[in-house]
C-alpha cells in the first residue's frame, strides 16, 4: 500500500474545506433570499443581527470659513446654537460672552469645542457639536491665529432630505428674522488679520451734525440716489459702490458725518486701521470679508499712505520687491482697494476716506473716479452755530445772536469748541454767554482756558519742518505709526482749504 506523503494530506484537508465554505455560504445566500420574500425588513435586519437604517447617522461639516470669506451658514448656526443653549435643559459646559458695547440683556452662549447639543425638528433628532482644526502642516507651530471653528451636525440617514431642505433653510431664516428684530449698526475695527466688532452707539444724524444746509441736503441726495442705482451700475459695469473724501480742520465734525451717514443707511462701519495690516494680502483678505450694505472708513488718511510707496516697476507689492519689505501696505495696493479689481468684491458699498490736510494727499488718491465727492468740514458759521444752540438747549432766538453771527464773519472758530462751551451749563443763557466769550477772545488774539490766557489756535509761529534727510528716515519707517497719527489729528494751522463743497454755515 502506497504511503501519502504529509504534503499531499494538506490539500486534500484544504479542498475539503474549501468545498464546505462553498456550501455553508449558498445556503446562508439561499436562506436570505428566502426570508427577505417572507418577513418585513426589520425582522429580516433583527434576525440578521444587522443595524437599523435609523443607527446609521450622516453628518454635515460647516467650516468657519469660505476660502477667504466668512462662511454664511457657519455663522448662522452660531446664532441659533445660541438659542438652543439659552433653552436647553442640561448642557454639560458651554461659555457665555458679553459682546463689547452690548447691553446685560445680549449675553451670548456658545459651545466649547468637544461639545454638543441637541435640536428636534420635525420629531426628528439632529446633533450639534463644535470642534476646532489648526491649519498648517504637521511641523508647524499651533497658534491661535491658525484655529478655525467647525460645526458637525449629525442626523439619521433617513432624515437626511428633511435636514438639507427644511431644517437648514429654516435655520437660516429664523436667524435672519433674528437680526431684523435686533437690527443694531456695528462698528468693526481690524485686529490680527480679522474684523473685531462692538455696537456703534454714536447718535449722531444729519439733524444734529453742525454743517451748512445745502452741503446737508447734497449728502443726504447723493447717498439716497446711490442705494437706487443697482440697474444703473451693472449695465455700466461699475462696481456698485460709492467713495467720499471728508476733509477739513480738526473739530469740525467729520467724524460725526460718518456716523451720520451709518445712521442714515442703517450700515455696519468697518474701520480700517492701516497700520496694523501686514501686506497687501492681508488687505484684501478683509475688504472681501465685509459685509455687503456697509461702510469701509480710513481716518487721516495722509497719515496712512505718507509712507506707502508705490509698487517698484521690477518687484510685486506683496514682498517680492526691496522696497515692500520695510512697509506693510504699499500705495498701489490702497488704490487697488479704492477702484481696482478688488474693490468690486462686494455690493452696496461705501468707501470714506478723512483728513486734516487734503493738499497732502498723494494725487493719485485725488484723481476722478477714486473719490466720487468732496465733502469739506469747514469752520462754525452762524446757521451751524443756531443749530447748536438748538440741539443742546431749545434756543431758537436770543439777544446775543446778532453779536455772535458778526463775530463769527471775522474769527474761525470749530463747532467742536462751540459745543464744548455750550455742554458747560445746563442754563441756557449762560451757554450762549460762554460761546460769546470765546468768540470775542478769539477776535482780541486771545481766549481763555483753564484759568490762563493763551494765543488762539490759528495764530502763532509754525512749527518748523524737518529737513529733507530727517523726512526721509521717517518715510522708511513703515506705515501707519502711532506717533504720526497724533499729528494728524492735531498738526496743522487749522486754516479753510480748498474744496468741491465747503461745509462752513452760511454768514
Amino acid at each position: 500500500m502506497a504511503m501519502t506523503s504529509p504534503s499531499s494530506r494538506a490539500l486534500e484537508r484544504y479542498k475539503s474545506a474549501v468545498t464546505t465554505a462553498t456550501s455553508v455560504l449558498g445556503a446562508a445566500m439561499l436562506l436570505r433570499r428566502v426570508l427577505a420574500d417572507v418577513l418585513p425588513g426589520t425582522a429580516l435586519g433583527a434576525l440578521l443581527l444587522l443595524p437599523p437604517a435609523s443607527a446609521r447617522r450622516h453628518a454635515v461639516l460647516i467650516e468657519e470659513f469660505d476660502g477667504a470669506l466668512y462662511n454664511r451658514v457657519f455663522l448662522a448656526a452660531k446664532a441659533y446654537v445660541s438659542t438652543l443653549l439659552a433653552a436647553a435643559p442640561s448642557v454639560p459646559l458651554m461659555k457665555a460672552s458679553l459682546p463689547r458695547g452690548a447691553d446685560a440683556e445680549h449675553v451670548l452662549l456658545a459651545l466649547r469645542p468637544g461639545t454638543a447639543v441637541v435640536d428636534v425638528f420635525d420629531g426628528a433628532k439632529v446633533t450639534w457639536r463644535l470642534s476646532r482644526k489648526h491649519d498648517g502642516g504637521a511641523g508647524r507651530r499651533r497658534t491661535t491665529e491658525d484655529a478655525r471653528e467647525v460645526f458637525k451636525l449629525s442626523f439619521d440617514a433617513e432624515h437626511k432630505d428633511m435636514v438639507l431642505g427644511s431644517y437648514l433653510p429654516a435655520v437660516m431664516a429664523r436667524v435672519e428674522a433674528m437680526s431684523q428684530e435686533q437690527r443694531q449698526t456695528k462698528l468693526y475695527s481690524n485686529e490680527w488679520g480679522k474684523w473685531r466688532t462692538v455696537r456703534l452707539r454714536n447718535a449722531s444724524t444729519f439733524a444734529t451734525v453742525a454743517m451748512d444746509a445745502a452741503l446737508r441736503q447734497a449728502v443726504v441726495d447723493d447717498l439716497d440716489r446711490f442705494l437706487t442705482r443697482k440697474e444703473y451700475y451693472r449695465q455700466t459695469g461699475r462696481a456698485w459702490k460709492r467713495g467720499y473724501l471728508i476733509h477739513g480742520p480738526p473739530g469740525t465734525g467729520k467724524s460725526s458725518l460718518v456716523a451720520a451717514i451709518s445712521n442714515h443707511l442703517h450700515f455696519d462701519v468697518y474701520d480700517l486701521d492701516v497700520g496694523s495690516v501686514r501686506s497687501n494680502t492681508e488687505l484684501r483678505k478683509l475688504l472681501i470679508r465685509m459685509k455687503n450694505r456697509s461702510i469701509l472708513l480710513v481716518e487721516d488718511v495722509d497719515c496712512a499712505v505718507a509712507t506707502a510707496p508705490r509698487r517698484e516697476a521690477t518687484g510685486s507689492s506683496d514682498g517680492g520687491s526691496p522696497a515692500s519689505k520695510n512697509h506693510k501696505v504699499t500705495l498701489s495696493g490702497l488704490l487697488n482697494m479704492v477702484d481696482g479689481l478688488w474693490s468690486s468684491s462686494g455690493h452696496e458699498r461705501i468707501l470714506i476716506f478723512t483728513t486734516n490736510h487734503r493738499d497732502r494727499l498723494d494725487p493719485a488718491l485725488l484723481r476722478p473716479g477714486r473719490m466720487d465727492m468732496h465733502v469739506h468740514m469747514g469752520y462754525c458759521g452762524f446757521v451751524a452755530f443756531r443749530e447748536l444752540a438748538a440741539n443742546y438747549h431749545g434756543i431758537q432766538d436770543h439777544p446775543l445772536f446778532p453779536e455772535i453771527e458778526a463775530l463769527l464773519r471775522e474769527v474761525e472758530v470749530a463747532p467742536a469748541e462751540v459745543a464744548e462751551r455750550l455742554l458747560m451749563t445746563d442754563d441756557a443763557d449762560a451757554a450762549v454767554e460762554m460761546a460769546a466769550k470765546l468768540l470775542r477772545g478769539r477776535k482780541a488774539g486771545t481766549g481763555e482756558d483753564g484759568g490762563y490766557i493763551k494765543q488762539k489756535l490759528h495764530v502763532g509761529p509754525r512749527r518748523p519742518r524737518r529737513p529733507p534727510a530727517a523726512r526721509r528716515a521717517v518715510l522708511d519707517e513703515g506705515i501707519g505709526g502711532s506717533s504720526r497719527r497724533g499729528q494728524g489729528r492735531g498738526a496743522g494751522t487749522g486754516r479753510r482749504g480748498g474744496g468741491e463743497v465747503r461745509g462752513r454755515g452760511r454768514r
